[in-house]
């Protein structure tokens, strides 16, 4: 039987490859941007604590660049279907006013940037910051696509699957090491209701609720906490770690301080004047640098890629600028 097809409107400003090709997450499992046919593959899942599997490739075609076509693996029900939507649309930000951002920067207008790839629902969000701390971009990596392969049968799983799973087992299986004990609290606060989704993504929430909010979880420090900022839509607060001091003494050619926190005054006051879009300015140049260094985004290979993302190749002064 042929799988559902769905269609999904998109506004005139919204390109397929822009919106996926423009953070690392799209780099992960269970995401799959296919370089050759410029289509966007991602494993869905359905409502439920085991919802079943849904593949989908996302195209946009020229012809009518107004929508995006989702051609799924199976049949689908109303339920399913809006529910793989809706996920399409937080994921790649279809329904984010770039209206401000654009009359901030008009070099981001010119090239299109403003939709930063992000994860199809809050949790996936989260746990893909926990292995993205403390940790080399290969190795988050790898983590991502244990915790799909052996806990989420090929999909990403669910806050269900992660509990039953429990933290020895995914230490062990999936090379997530300490950050096992995080990841399962954070699954059961899904579970027992205590983390509700909708309130941490209502747009009434101001950044300092949230970021209090996040930084109040088991395992949320101050990088990630301002992390999973952006990632709900709030761009007034940096994420400042070492790649932002590689970044920021890169491109402003200074040296780096033996104490860098010394720079957060000066890195904040540089981008303060893109707010409340400081993070996207930030991100802006730091993808642009990446571009240069490796090519277009939208030609990159997890396997081929992602290896090239470390200190010894990144702190080459090669294409400094953006």
């Amino acid at each position: 039987m042929p799988g559902s097809t769905l269609t999904l409107p998109v506004p005139d400003d919204f390109v397929l490859f822009k919106a996926v090709c423009s953070y690392g997450y799209f780099l992960l499992a269970p995401n799959r941007w296919d370089r050759q046919t410029g289509r966007f593959h991602r494993v869905f899942r359905a409502p439920g604590r085991r919802g079943r599997i849904i593949r989908a490739a996302i195209s946009q075609t020229a012809q009518r660049p107004d929508r995006l076509r989702l051609t799924c693996d199976r049949k689908l029900n109303a339920d399913e279907a809006a529910a793989i939507k809706q996920q399409t649309v937080r994921m790649l930000r279809i329904d984010e006013d770039q209206s401000a951002w654009y009359r901030v920067h008009p070099q981001a207008r010119r090239r299109r940037f403003g939709r930063m790839f992000r994860s199809p629902d809050l949790f996936e969000d989260m746990v893909k910051t926990i292995t993205g701390c403390n940790v080399t971009w290969r190795n988050t990596m790898t983590m991502n696509q244990l915790l799909v392969e052996h806990v989420g049968a090929g999909g990403w799983p669910t806050p269900a699957m992660i509990a039953d799973f429990g933290s020895e087992r995914l230490k062990a299986r999936c090379k997530v090491g300490y950050r096992a004990e995080r990841i399962v609290r954070l699954a059961e606060t899904f579970l027992d209701g205590s983390l509700d989704p909708a309130w941490y993504e209502d747009p009434a929430r101001t950044t300092d609720e949230l970021f209090d909010a996040v930084k109040g979880l088991y395992g949320f420090g101050e990088y990630a906490a301002n992390n999973m900022l952006q990632l709900l839509g709030h761009y007034d607060r940096l994420p400042i770690d070492t790649e932002t001091y590689r970044h920021f003494c890169l491109t402003q050619r200074i040296k780096r301080p033996k104490d860098p926190t010394r720079l957060h005054k000066r890195i904040r006051r540089y981008y303060g004047k893109y707010q409340p879009f400081a993070f996207k300015a930030y991100w802006f140049e730091l993808w642009g640098n990446y571009e240069q260094r490796f090519g277009p985004a939208r030609g990159w290979c997890p396997d081929e890629t992602g290896p090239n993302f470390t200190a010894a190749t990144l702190n080459h002064p090669a294409a400094a600028s953006v």
